[in-house]
């Protein structure tokens, strides 16, 4: 139970595990019967093959349906409401929301962090905490930044294309797993469509991929193949954070101006590593109101503020090309040292505080949700 309410966890819904102590049922199928007291927590796989059966009883009992999807957040899951044809469902409220990030004003919806707990949690970041301890370098590093692209969005492209104008790919430990840009995200920037597939050098790899680098195609989306259909891009390889000073951060958000992080934040920040955002505008300013801590006493930090994507990444680019002059990569890391581990220690208090505090959440959420559909 929630406070009142009867809970009925799908067991694919990526919240199951954080829900399974105050379910009152889990299901893996749609039931046949229902309950029409109860609440469903239904995941993005069960509802794309019981729509129909879900958005009638949605309609017949509104607010007693909740689609999870902390997987996706902010631009993201509107695209996810738009392509499984429920956006108007969630808007008037007959099915409720769980998701990651932000939205404007006007959408209801429960949110919830869910990336960071795989990258705290996860075996092999934890022996890769160990390792880079053991391992630093504090002198002498090839890279001065790493780059980890997946799907090549409009933004990064548009940021790859400026850094390469400038030579600064030169100094990165950089890849692309797309070579065609993805056009569904809103976007005011004109990139060009393709982008040459780029791998990590094996070395820098993670374990899991390096049995299918030699077979990696060199065109199309690659990251399945790469990381063989698991979420490789969780699981950390401490050399990519030993042999460079810096990450530059390019997140799933860029044009829409609210704010969804992902594991690509939290892989620096679990391995005190000092960071960049190529992000919406704001981001900066969400991650330090949720008790993180940024470098703006270091670096040039006023790429968060600015509005136009253009010149968001104009400033981002600078932001690197000052870093990568002289050593002052090398000093952003070593002045940062504090802040990384503050931000280090933090998140894991964060992954703990985050996965008791749903039910509550939820349970707030629900409270207010059924008292709109009554």
């Amino acid at each position: 139970m929630l406070g009142t309410h009867r809970i009925y966890v799908d067991e694919w819904a990526e919240v199951y595990d954080l829900l399974r102590d105050c379910a009152d049922q889990s299901f893996w199928q749609w039931p046949k019967t229902l309950d029409p007291e109860a609440i469903y927590i239904v995941g993005r796989v069960l509802l794309k093959e019981n729509w129909q059966a879900i958005t009638e009883w949605a309609t017949a009992h509104p607010g007693h349906i909740v689609f999870s999807n902390p997987a996706e957040g902010s631009e993201t899951i509107l695209l996810q409401l738009r392509r499984l044809r429920i956006t108007d469902y969630v808007k008037d409220q007959r099915i409720g929301l769980l998701t990651s990030g932000d939205l404007e004003a006007g959408w209801n919806y429960c949110r919830t962090d869910c990336y960071f707990s795989n990258i705290v949690e996860y075996e092999e970041n934890k022996a890769a905490q160990l390792q880079l301890a053991r391992d630093t370098k504090p002198l002498s590093r090839p890279y001065q930044y790493v780059m980890l692209n997946g799907r090549l969005r409009p933004h990064r492209k548009a940021l790859i294309d400026e850094l390469r104008q400038r030579r600064l790919l030169d100094h990165a430990l950089w890849t692309n797993l797309n070579s065609t840009v993805e056009m569904g995200f809103t976007s005011a920037l004109n990139v060009a469509p393709t982008e040459p597939i780029r791998l990590l050098p094996p070395e820098y790899e993670i374990e899991r991929a390096q049995p299918n680098l030699a077979t990696v195609a060199d065109r199309g989306f690659v990251k399945h193949a790469l990381f063989g259909n698991t979420w490789g891009d969780a699981v950390i390889n401490y050399r990519v954070y030993r042999d460079s000073w810096f990450s530059l951060v390019t997140e799933t958000i860029f044009d829409y101006a609210h704010t969804f992080r992902t594991e690509k934040i939290w892989k620096p920040i679990v391995m005190a590593h000092p960071f960049v955002v190529a992000a919406n505008s704001g981001y900066l300013r969400d991650l330090r109101r949720a008790g993180f801590r940024t470098f703006g006493h270091i670096i040039d930090e006023h790429y968060d503020s600015i509005d136009r994507p253009d010149q968001r990444i104009q400033r981002v680019a600078d932001c690197v090309q000052w870093l990568c002059t002289g050593d002052r990569a090398a000093e952003f890391w070593a002045e940062s040292r504090e802040i990384c581990e503050h931000n280090q220690q933090l998140l894991a208090e964060y992954n703990r505080r985050e996965r008791t505090a749903l039910p509550e959440s939820l349970r707030v959420y629900l409270d207010g949700l059924l008292s709109r559909s009554i």
